[in-house]
């Protein structure tokens, strides 16, 4: 029945729908000087997927989180090829099947791994505590790792950032218990995202 509940879920279509819009925009930013470095990081979406998860059950936030993160993968990849045509008319532009593919993959993994982790955001549990420091440390990981808190590059990925800790952390919420779990997850935990942010490109690498 669970299962079920999931299939007639309308907001997985909302999901899908608001991951094409957004991947096409990080397409259309992949063009853009100024906005650049938003199309190659991940904590928008980190942030995006811990928003649809956070205090949702695990299967609902699983299904909205894969989605997602596939319908931006597709929009990416599409746009990307409109964007060019715009800007380079009349030349050719390939889009390569296999990396569209191998990284609908990872979506789905990301958005089942992702959803699992997130929806527990909010939670007055040492699990939410964790969640809450994850979905943190892997914003301020994929920061650092963009050069995010640099004013002459970065500066649009630092203010998603800064946003989003913000956001998850009022969605986590500011009472002493809570913020004393935090407080002892968050560096190491963070540690590890420093990590999991390198290994998306050390999978394409390996695998194209």
């Amino acid at each position: 029945m669970a299962g079920l509940g999931v299939a007639r879920d309308r907001h997985v279509l909302t999901c899908g729908i608001a991951g094409l819009l957004a991947g096409f925009f990080a397409a259309y930013c992949y063009y853009s000087p100024a906005l650049r470095v938003l199309a190659h990081s991940l904590g928008p979406w980190v942030l995006a997927v811990a928003v649809i998860a956070a205090g949702n059950d695990v299967r609902r936030a699983c299904a909205r989180s894969a989605a997602l993160l596939v319908g931006g993968v597709v929009a990416f990849y599409v746009g990307k090829k409109v964007f060019y045509g715009i800007k380079y008319a009349g030349m050719p532009y390939h889009i390569s099947v296999e990396t569209v593919v191998l990284w609908c993959a990872l979506a789905v993994v990301a958005g089942l791994l992702l959803g699992v982790l997130f929806h527990a955001i909010g939670a007055d549990t040492w699990r939410g505590a964790f969640a809450t420091s994850a979905a943190i440390g892997l914003l301020v990981a994929d920061a650092i790792r963009e050069d995010g808190f640099t004013p002459d590059r970065g500066l649009p990925l630092g203010v998603v950032t800064l946003a989003g800790v913000v956001i998850v952390l009022a969605r986590q919420g500011f009472r002493s218990d809570r913020v004393k779990r935090f407080a002892v997850l968050v560096v190491p935990v963070t540690a590890v995202c420093w990590v999991v942010v390198h290994l998306p490109d050390a999978i394409e690498a390996v695998v194209l």
